[in-house]
């Protein structure tokens, strides 16, 4: 798989779940209705596509906030640890920035997971009460909407574990011309450590090589999802240094 396929498909796929607009410098992503979604609310700005840094950044400042919005950036995944060549700029414009190592997995062995009998696995086709209990239970609500926006998307997947039949977890991404990417991996608070993650995981890379879906890629967003897809048979094979910037508060005159 090309990986530059991968760096491309993490700078574009809140398209499918939040409104967005489109400028030289890179695509300023919004949702006035879910502020606290951090994929829903940020900006991706591209090296080669600006000329003058200050203004892209005063830019993206006065957009957010008349969005109402705390301004966030992020660096785009093929310009790899730009934000720390440009920290110093970033902070004379009232930008806290760091950078967040990012590893991206392959598979390139085996599937060895055992998953527990116990948990049975279901595709999602349409949503409801109870796969949105999931998200109380797992105390992420600002993941509802983005969750709900993803499954109206023609090309997504969305797999749930039951445990006594009860919803207690859900894995879903998506298929785009360039990749088949892992949005996202939650369980109930109550009921982790009982294997639904690995059943989950299990079932999508059963899913994938039945359906003949070669490109696909993972970031593991901690240590315990990369446990699970490392006993799917995925390796990290590349670690990107991925910036963030967010403006100071109250919006740079802190």
């Amino acid at each position: 798989m090309n990986l530059q396929d991968c760096y491309m498909e993490e700078d574009l796929f809140p398209k499918i779940f939040t409104e967005y607009e489109e400028r030289e410098y890179g695509i300023l992503f919004y949702n006035t209705e879910n502020k606290d979604s951090f994929d829903s609310n940020h900006a991706v700005i591209y090296k080669d596509r600006i000329h003058d840094l200050r203004q892209v950044l005063t830019d993206i400042t006065e957009f957010y906030k008349m969005k109402g919005s705390r301004p966030i950036i992020y660096q785009s995944m093929l310009d790899d640890n730009w934000f720390d060549e440009i920290k110093e700029e970033l902070t004379a414009t009232g930008f806290k920035s760091w950078i967040e190592e990012q590893e991206y997995m392959l598979q390139s062995e085996r599937n060895a997971i055992i998953p527990n009998p116990e948990i049975s696995v279901k595709r999602v086709l349409e949503w409801s009460d109870e796969i949105e209990n999931v998200f109380v239970e797992a105390e992420e609500p600002w993941e509802i909407m983005v969750a709900k926006k993803t499954l109206a998307y023609p090309k997504t997947w969305m797999f749930a574990a039951y445990l006594n039949g009860k919803a207690i977890g859900l894995l879903y991404g998506h298929i785009s011309e360039r990749a088949c990417r892992v949005d996202y991996l939650l369980v109930s608070k109550k009921h982790r450590k009982t294997g639904a993650g690995r059943a989950l995981f299990n079932t999508y890379v059963e899913w994938c090589r039945q359906s003949g879906i070669y490109n696909v890629y993972i970031w593991p967003d901690g240590d315990t999802p990369k446990r699970i897809y490392e006993e799917g048979g995925y390796r990290v094979v590349e670690v990107r240094k991925a910036g963030r910037a967010v403006l100071r508060e109250p919006y740079g005159d802190g």
